[in-house]
């Protein structure tokens, strides 16, 4: 799954032998051995399954760890931080939606059970390898609102979207400052009753291929569609970018409830902000986090 080569937010591209980088940085040298570790659960985990594959390549490493077990066609994700967070069942669901949407989703593998599978207290899912270019934003609009309309027939369990109480249990882990920060947005924001259905939980651009294949499940939740149109606009309404093209997706989208969406945009900025105060557990930084808090406090 991905695109150009599955996709992983935030770090994108193969990584390159230890040897063809001798000069590591002790920094850099131990983000390379965290991918590591994920990529030997990953190999591991699916040669206990039965797949036959020569290696596993690691394609990108962000929320997620994500392993080509090449030459399957098949692709592992682990994870970095929803473990720490949630169960594994709501994977489960988004791998069920996945399933379900058919020729609309990048599939969850068929050659080894996908999962969710728990290894060394992380979760695993498999995946299908898939490359291609990212939709243009007409088409990703287009393309949401056929996404909708197709997941508004499944039934099965998915988590609520409701992004207040991760938000608190992401405070137990943070701490400090930016704790208490998240603590009183969780305690302050309301969730507007609208109604719920199955949604992607996660639908920026990145995550929508070329022909409107949608990728990247781990975010999938019930709660209204114009969470979704609120998570696809995000960076126009919180940073003032993309402002064409954000347009141009609302316009082939169609009629939606613009206040639903304007009602939406701090709890999915909450969401969002909530889960970037997580890297430096693992070594990252998430630049625009602080930016986002900002934001929120401000209202």
């Amino acid at each position: 799954m991905g695109r150009r080569g599955p996709r992983q937010r935030r770090h994108p591209g193969e990584d390159p032998p230890l040897l063809a980088r001798p000069r590591l940085a002790p920094r850099h040298a131990r983000r390379l051995e965290r991918g590591r570790v994920e990529q030997e659960l990953a190999t591991t985990l699916a040669r206990t399954l039965g797949l036959g594959f020569d290696e596993g390549v690691v394609l990108g490493r962000g929320t997620n760890v994500l392993v080509h077990l090449r030459p399957a066609p098949v692709v592992a994700r682990v994870t970095r931080l929803a473990h720490l967070v949630r169960s594994p069942d709501a994977l489960a669901g988004g791998i069920a939606l996945a399933k379900a949407l058919g020729s609309r989703a990048v599939a969850p593998s068929a050659v080894i059970d996908p999962g969710p599978h728990v290894a060394s207290g992380r979760y695993v899912t498999f995946w299908t390898y898939r490359t291609g270019e990212t939709a243009s934003p007409r088409e990703a609009g287009s393309a949401l609102r056929e996404f909708h309309e197709a997941a508004a027939a499944f039934n099965g369990a998915l988590r609520p979207c409701d992004p207040r109480p991760e938000a608190l249990r992401i405070a137990d882990l943070v701490r400090g400052e930016t704790a208490e920060l998240l603590r009183d947005l969780a305690r302050r924001l309301e969730f507007p009753a609208l109604r719920a259905q199955a949604i992607h939980g996660d639908a920026h651009f990145e995550n929508v291929l070329a022909g409107g294949v949608w990728q990247d499940f781990d975010e999938a939740c019930h709660g209204p569609r114009e969470w979704d149109i609120a998570s696809m606009i995000h960076r126009w309404v919180v940073f003032g970018m993309l402002e064409d093209e954000m347009r141009a997706a609302l316009d082939a989208y169609g009629p939606h409830d613009r206040d639903a969406v304007e009602a939406l945009q701090p709890l999915v900025t909450l969401g969002i902000a909530a889960w970037g105060s997580l890297a430096p557990l693992i070594g990252e930084s998430a630049p625009r986090t602080a930016h986002r808090l900002e934001w929120l406090r401000s209202r």
